[in-house]
């Protein structure tokens, strides 16, 4: 019987409590793009595309009972012709202190492209890769393996709400019903909740340093007809005149009206709330305010423990959530930028019952926050 590796990490429970920040954004109902099924295959570039243009896929999963939490993401570099992927699963209520620390991880770079998305695959040393587009924003089915390090997965990804598209056009997000085995250190784990897909494509990607608020997206999902996805800008997380209210006054340049690496632009219903959208019962509107207050460690200027959300939407419906974190992993997305990504237990208000789900709060930093504000 092989030995279990020993995992590095701080308990989530050893977290004491910081200090409740408090961020209210609001603006403008902006409709969907529309999404077709081409969607889900690879766009043509541009004859004049800078070199930095990408498309993305991220998948995922998690197993609640367990606290495993699983994120897959392929990028690919059209100009470039290259590839990359990133793969982690981390079990436990615990905080990383790296993302090498992650239970199974594996990231690689300047791999050849694909032609399309189908159905593709890719090999590099002991771990194998497949993913295939069964049927066009329906049904997606991921395998992998690494049989050396004791990690096999088969996944498949089924439409639980249409996907919505991001004003502006160019990506969209889409609530999926997952399924399958997750072998992890020899152990298997089955698969059966929800995730949050993220698609996007025809746009930039820089990765220069803005000197804008930290970013912040958080997805989260409770059952097969309820979720939620939002983005901003939160000028309450971090003190100073670069981030803090008002920011965009000490800024110049095209950053000053928001300009950022995770859009390909168009509307936005505000300055500092970027995009959102929330479905009940299966019917999907956007977000038009958002209350977000935030409960950071007491050792971290960075690292989330709870926090209460107050979305409205387009129809003046309230809507209460709270989350808990139950573990972390600051991963590197991009060379240039460090994302918290805090896997979340939620609960939800809804006619006078709590309900409960889970999902992920992603709060993406660069070098001018890390610098002058610290970890």
């Amino acid at each position: 019987m092989s030995a279990v590796p020993i995992r590095a990490g701080r308990p989530i429970e050893h977290i004491v409590d910081g200090q409740w920040r408090d961020c209210v954004v609001a603006g403008s109902a902006v409709p969907f793009a529309p999404v077709l099924r081409e969607d889900d295959h690879l766009h043509p570039a541009a004859s004049d595309a800078h070199y930095s243009a990408i498309e993305t896929n991220l998948y995922g999963f998690n197993i609640p009972a367990a606290d495993i939490n699983c994120n897959i993401y392929a990028l690919w570099h059209p100009v470039l012709r290259t590839l990359s992927v990133q793969m982690w699963v981390l079990k436990g209520a615990r905080v990383l202190p790296h993302q090498l620390a992650a239970d199974y991880f594996i990231e690689y770079l300047f791999l050849p492209a694909v032609d399309d998305i189908a159905d593709w695959s890719v090999e590099v040393g002991g771990f194998a890769l497949r993913i295939a587009v069964d049927e066009p924003l329906e049904r997606i089915t991921i395998q992998a393996s690494e049989p050396a390090r004791g990690f096999a997965l088969d996944l498949t990804c089924t439409a639980a709400l249409p996907p919505v598209g991001r004003p502006g056009g160019h990506h969209f997000t889409q609530l999926l019903k997952t399924a399958g085995t997750l072998t992890l250190d020899g152990e298997v784990h089955a698969i059966d909740g929800h995730y949050m897909r993220d698609r996007s494509w025809g746009y930039n990607r820089p990765e220069a340093p803005e000197r804008t608020p930290p970013y912040r997206w958080m997805t989260g999902w409770i059952g097969d007809d309820c979720a939620f996805v939002v983005a901003w800008l939160d000028t309450a997380l971090l003190e100073g005149a670069a981030f803090g209210t008002g920011w965009d006054a000490h800024v110049g340049g095209p950053d000053a009206s928001g300009a950022n690496k995770w859009e390909s632009g168009g509307p936005t219903p505000s300055l500092n709330l970027r995009s959102g959208w929330i479905a009940k019962a299966g019917r999907v509107l956007p977000v038009t305010r958002l209350r977000f207050r935030t409960l950071t460690g007491g050792d971290s200027r960075l690292l989330v423990k709870a926090v209460e959300l107050e979305l409205t939407d387009s129809e003046g419906g309230l809507h209460h959530i709270t989350g808990k974190t139950r573990s972390m992993i600051p991963k590197m997305y991009w060379g240039n930028l460090l994302t918290y990504m805090h896997a979340m237990a939620l609960e939800m208000d809804a006619d006078g019952a709590t309900l409960t789900g889970a999902g992920d709060l992603m709060d993406t930093y660069s070098t001018w926050h890390i610098a002058e504000v610290g970890l």
